[in-house]
């Protein structure tokens, strides 16, 4: 009987060490201690956790200049995630891989509860086609939140409250002064872009710009032309809806802005045939060499000296 207890206590004791492994406990004889960092896969996600935590405590796990709705994490970026004290995320409407990675609830900080549900933007569906290709529908809810300055400040918030105690900075929850003028500062230059526009449309080939135009009062015409610099041909409906939109003068600011990839070779047609100028806007969504905000705030400056006065 004694020899049953012990083989079982020996058993339960194995069990427990391969549950803490695979959970990165801390501080248990034989387990995998926790990397006193914050993971994020995000350019907003490393904005904010920097601001709580300092740079230094702050690791990428994805690669510079992934997508955000096609990056999938692999095997050495998942065990980077999981051994990290906290991961600072935009939730599953930015990051779709969320709903599969399984990452520990209790050391996952998701910025989209940060924003209250009647502030998200949702698009209707719509069926096209491209090039005489089959068709297909899209729509849904637009993710890039973290472009309209209030959400932002709220998603600030939300990061230094779940970060800070976590990684031994205090518990007091509060916008970073540094962040909070630069956040401000970004909200002076959409108001200097609305005003320069003077109640003309911004015609966009994305919806991203949906929450800083909706932010500002700038009027918003969306084309979905699904283009990425691969030759592949334009959603046939949008580029109809676009000659349209170009054609109606004094209604639109006489750009085209594009949120993505900026397609040359469309973005000339449109200019030699729609009177159309390109510019591109960085919605910072991406980890780059240079932070969201200011990714954000440049595209800001940069459309408003491409509008012409009316």
């Amino acid at each position: 009987m004694g020899t049953v207890r012990t083989l079982l206590l020996s058993t339960a004791i194995a069990l427990c060490g391969c549950s803490d492994r695979r959970a990165g406990s801390e501080g248990a004889p034989g387990t995998t201690a926790l990397r006193s960092v914050v993971a994020v896969t995000s350019g907003p996600a490393e904005l904010l956790a920097a601001a709580a935590v300092g740079p230094d405590r702050v690791e990428r796990v994805a690669p510079k200049g992934a997508p955000l709705d096609r990056w999938r994490p692999d095997d050495g970026a998942l065990d980077a995630l999981v051994s990290a004290r906290r991961v600072l995320v935009l939730g599953d409407e930015a990051e779709p891989w969320l709903q599969r990675a399984g990452l520990p609830p209790s050391r996952t900080a998701r910025l989209e509860a940060a924003v209250p549900e009647g502030r998200w933007i949702e698009v209707g569906s719509f069926t096209h086609t491209h090039g005489g290709g089959e068709s297909h529908t899209h729509g849904g809810v637009v993710a890039e939140t973290w472009t309209d300055p209030d959400l932002l400040r709220a998603m600030a918030l939300r990061s230094d409250e779940q970060l800070r105690g976590a990684l031994g900075g205090g518990e007091a929850a509060q916008l970073p002064a540094g962040l909070e003028g630069r956040i401000d500062a970004y909200a002076a230059e959409l108001k200097a872009l609305a005003a320069a526009l003077d109640g003309r449309a911004l015609i966009a080939t994305h919806h991203g710009m949906e929450y800083l135009c909706r932010w500002a009062g700038i009027r918003l015409e969306v084309t979905e032309l699904e283009l990425d610099g691969s030759g592949a041909p334009p959603n046939d409906a949008a580029v109809r809806e676009l000659a349209e939109l170009a054609g109606l003068e004094g209604v639109h600011a006489g750009v085209l802005v594009w949120p993505g990839r900026l397609d040359p070779t469309f973005a000339e047609m449109a200019r030699q045939e729609l009177g159309l100028r390109s510019v591109d806007f960085d919605l910072g969504g991406t980890l780059s060499d240079r932070d969201t905000l200011t990714r954000l705030t440049r595209s800001a400056v940069s459309l408003r000296a491409a509008i012409e006065p009316e």
